[in-house]
Order: structure tokens, then C-alpha cells, then sequence
């Protein structure tokens, strides 16, 4: 046990003890919050885009102007709502809600609103405006669209970003022909098509016979949609976000646990790959036994992983409990939810059971083909299958959000080497308990025989200097030739 527990603390230390251990702790929360805050920053960094529309006949110009501000607004109108239950903020909320009925715009509205008000408001900002057109003809309007000559705008002279010519044809259709140096966006584009398309089904609809303003009613409806459960009690079968936090919960931490699993066990392959080389693990195996220097390998990188698993949920605590002060209530609630899907045993202990056997499988694996290899070059040749399978988990995990149920996700999950993210992401399912209890034993087993074949591989490799051969006597199960003594 002695040898186990130093060669053990050696691994953890020699990750443990570097700036680059550290650095890696602190990426994941520093990257999870660029991930959250940069599109929020770029969006509010974009400039506002002016544009123009040439419409011949001058029936869809004010629409689509209309269709923009509709949609601007219905985003305030949502800030708003979130506002009105903010404690201290609700009057001046409710009070911008009525200014915007009553047809003020949000400049006017906003004025309501106090600090924390205002700061949330302008998160959001209206990206397109339309402005009068400089010229009518596709030559008149190039120079402007190129940078060449700008418009006038309350803001000062600006580039044109887009100019739309609208055209209909005697038969009734209508022709959009959209200028913009920005050819791979699509935003802008696609709401004019929209606005243009909703106005030429109002304008059918009339000339059936139907009054303009009917029709538009009829096009503003559409229907309240409410997600009930059967597995709920009368009265309270609405499914909420506390009902969809597990399922979110369970795909996070397949997820956590693939990409842990994968880092650490890769951690073993290059830490064994360069003792090898450098002639380190001679030295470990003439003070320690071969059983000892691969437990303790095994057992230092694993707390290495726990202490990355201990960094990150301190960081999101913290990061989560800043967070929630900046939010309004609703917000809050499925904030707490999520946080307590993330607490519940149920989940947190299975995660603790998947990672133990998931990582001694791949991590046993890697070792053994670390003991194998002379370079890293070389290692990568036995890595590229491993790593392709390791992608199909992966993959599942993206349609285990959608239907944790699966009939397909069922039968993956009783491949051992899938077994630990698959069985995860569908436990918020309630999978069958044969499934639970079946695919576990599978599993367990399936670590055991790694573990054995590991022992086996990593002895050789390491004693008797066998190289990626071995592989072809190991199919056999028979004793090997070793390379050299």
C-alpha cells in the first residue's frame, strides 16, 4: 500500500504542482463565461445597420418598417415583463408597458424606468433602420452601398448597409431583388421576405373579398400552448422549468464526465509515453511493483480529476450565486431549478459511479498503450479508433436532450464503453431498472476484464520493452515473447 500511496502522490503532485494545472482549472469557468458574454457583447457592439427599400408601387415600404419595429419591440415588451417583477422596479415597468400601448416609442416609454431599468433596457437595441432612399435605380444607390457617399442619418453621414427593390408583376407576384455587401447575412434579408410574404397573403385575402383589417386579425392570432404531464396531478400538470432542469442537469453531466474522462486518460498516455523515453519508468519499477506503479497511476490521476471536478463547481457557485443578483425573478427560479437538478443525489451520485468505471477503463487503456509506445507519434496510430468511438457518445448526447427515451439510445447504452454517458443522460427518463441494473453489471464486468488485459499489456510494455505487436499475441491470450530482457 506504501508503494500505491507514493506513486500515487507523485502523480498527483507533478500535475497538481505546475501552472499549467491551475490555468486549465480556471479555463473552463473563464471560457463558460466568455461563452455567455461575448455574444451578448458583439450583439451590442454591432452598429446600426441602415437600409432602404425601393418600392415601385409603395405597398410594402411602411410594412416592412412596421414588421421591424414589432419585432424590437416585442423585446422590450419582454424586458419589461421581467421587470415588473423585479422588487422596486414594478411601477416604473408597468408604467413603460402603458406608454408603449399607448403608442409612445421606447425612447419616451424609457424614461419611467430607473437605473437597473434602463441598464437592462439597453441590452437590446434596434439593429436595423429603415431610411428614404438616396436614389431609386440600382446605379444611383451603388456608390452608397459601396462606402462611396453616405447617407444622412441622425447619427451622422453613414454607409448604406442594404437596399431592397420591391417589383410586382401584373400576375401578382413579387419580386425582391436585395443589395448588400454583406452576402452571407441573413437576418435583415429574411425579415423583409417575411413582411413582404404576410402582406401578400392580407392583400389575397382582400381581394376575395375580405376587409384588410379582418385579415389581420385573423393573421395576429395564434395559439396559447401549454405543455401538460400525465405523471403530474390535476391542476398542477404544466410542465415547468423545474420539470426540464433534470434532463438539462443529466446531458451537462455526461458531458462533464466525457470531457473529464478523456482529458485525464490522456494525461495518463503522455505522462507514461515520456517516463518511458526518459527512462523514469525503469527507475519506478525497481522501487515499486508493476501492480503498484499502475494502481498508483491510476489512483494520482483520478484525484487530479476530482480536484478539477471541486474547482469547477466552486466556480459556478460563485459564478451562479453573482449571477442571480442580476436577474429578475423568473430568471432566478430557473436558475434555482437548474441548481437543484445539479444537487440532487439522484444524479450526483450515479455521475460519481459512471466516472469511477468510466475512467478506469479509459484510463487503464491509455496507460497500457502509453507502456507500448516510444513517442507520441506513435501513439497516435492506436489513439485514432479510440478516439473515434469515443465520439459517438458525443454525438448521442445532443439527440438524448430531445428523446431521452430512445429506443436507440437504449440499445447504445448497453455497450460498456458508452455505458457511463448514455446511462446518465436518460436517467431523468426513468429507464427501466432492468436497463439500470443490466447495463451496470455489463459494465463492472467490462472494467474488470480492462483492468486484467491492462495489467497484462502494461507489464509487458513496461518490463519487457514489447511494442505495438503485442497486440496481435494478446488476441490469443497467450503468453507473450518479450522484445528484450
Amino acid at each position: 500500500m506504501r508503494h500505491i500511496y507514493l506513486i500515487a502522490r507523485r502523480e498527483y503532485l507533478s500535475y497538481v504542482a505546475t501552472p499549467g494545472f491551475w490555468l486549465s482549472l480556471a479555463m473552463v469557468p473563464v471560457f463558460m463565461l466568455l461563452g455567455i458574454a461575448v455574444p451578448v457583447f458583439l450583439d451590442r457592439s454591432t452598429p446600426t445597420r441602415y437600409f432602404t427599400v425601393v418600392d415601385r408601387d409603395g405597398r410594402y415600404e411602411q410594412v416592412i418598417a412596421d414588421t421591424i419595429n414589432r419585432e424590437y419591440n416585442a423585446q422590450v415588451r419582454s424586458i419589461l415583463r421581467g421587470l415588473a417583477k423585479v422588487p422596486g422596479q414594478e411601477a416604473g415597468a408597468l408604467k413603460a408597458l402603458e406608454a408603449l400601448d399607448e403608442g409612445q416609442d421606447v425612447a419616451s416609454a424609457s424614461v419611467h424606468l430607473g437605473l437597473q431599468g434602463k441598464t437592462a433596457l439597453s441590452a437590446i437595441k434596434q439593429t436595423y433602420v429603415l431610411v428614404p432612399a438616396p436614389a431609386d435605380t440600382e446605379d444611383g444607390l451603388r456608390p452608397f452601398l459601396l462606402g462611396k457617399e453616405k447617407i444622412s442619418t441622425p447619427e451622422g453621414p453613414k454607409e448604406l448597409y442594404a437596399a431592397a427593390f420591391i417589383e410586382r408583376g401584373e400576375d401578382g407576384a413579387v419580386s425582391i431583388d436585395y443589395w448588400s455587401k454583406a452576402i452571407t447575412a441573413e437576418r435583415l434579408k429574411g425579415t423583409i421576405r417575411r413582411a413582404v410574404r404576410d402582406e401578400m397573403r392580407t392583400e389575397a385575402f382582400a381581394r376575395a373579398g375580405l376587409e384588410t383589417e379582418i385579415v389581420r386579425t385573423i393573421n395576429a392570432m395564434h395559439p396559447v400552448i401549454s405543455t401538460l404531464s400525465p405523471e403530474k396531478a390535476d391542476g398542477e400538470a404544466e410542465v415547468t422549468a423545474s420539470d426540464r432542469a433534470p434532463y438539462f442537469a443529466a446531458v451537462m453531466f455526461a458531458f462533464i464526465l466525457w470531457m473529464i474522462v478523456f482529458s485525464v486518460a490522456n494525461m495518463l498516455l503522455t505522462s507514461t509515453i515520456e517516463e518511458k523515453s526518459g527512462k523514469v519508468l525503469d527507475s519506478l519499477l525497481c522501487a515499486a511493483p508493476v501492480r503498484a506503479l499502475l494502481t498508483g497511476k491510476l489512483l494520482g490521476v483520478a484525484a487530479v480529476s476530482f480536484t478539477l471536478l471541486a474547482g469547477w463547481a466552486v466556480a459556478g457557485a460563485i459564478a451562479t450565486s453573482m449571477g442571480t443578483q442580476f436577474l429578475p425573478e423568473g430568471g432566478s427560479n430557473n436558475i434555482a431549478s437548474i441548481i437543484g437538478a445539479v444537487l440532487n443525489p439522484g444524479l450526483i451520485l450515479p455521475f460519481l459511479g459512471y466516472f469511477v468505471f468510466g475512467y478506469l477503463m479509459f484510463g487503464s487503456i491509455f496507460l497500457a498503450l502509453g507502456s507500448l509506445c516510444e513517442t507520441l507519434q506513435e501513439a497516435q496510430t492506436l489513439m485514432s479508433p479510440i478516439i473515434f468511438t469515443l465520439m459517438i457518445p458525443m454525438l448521442a448526447l445532443s439527440f438524448a436532450l430531445q428523446d431521452p427515451a430512445s429506443p436507440v439510445l437504449a440499445i447504445i447504452s448497453w455497450i460498456p464503453l458508452f455505458t457511463p454517458y448514455i446511462m446518465l443522460a436518460r436517467l431523468p427518463a426513468d429507464p427501466p431498472m432492468m436497463d439500470i441494473i443490466g447495463t451496470t453489471l455489463v459494465m463492472v464486468i467490462t472494467t474488470m476484464i480492462v483492468l486484467w488485459a491492462a495489467g497484462r499489456v502494461f507489464r509487458a510494455g513496461a518490463m519487457h520493452g514489447a511494442g505495438v505487436d503485442y497486440f496481435k499475441k494478446l488476441v490469443g491470450l497467450g503468453k507473450s515473447k518479450p522484445a528484450r530482457s
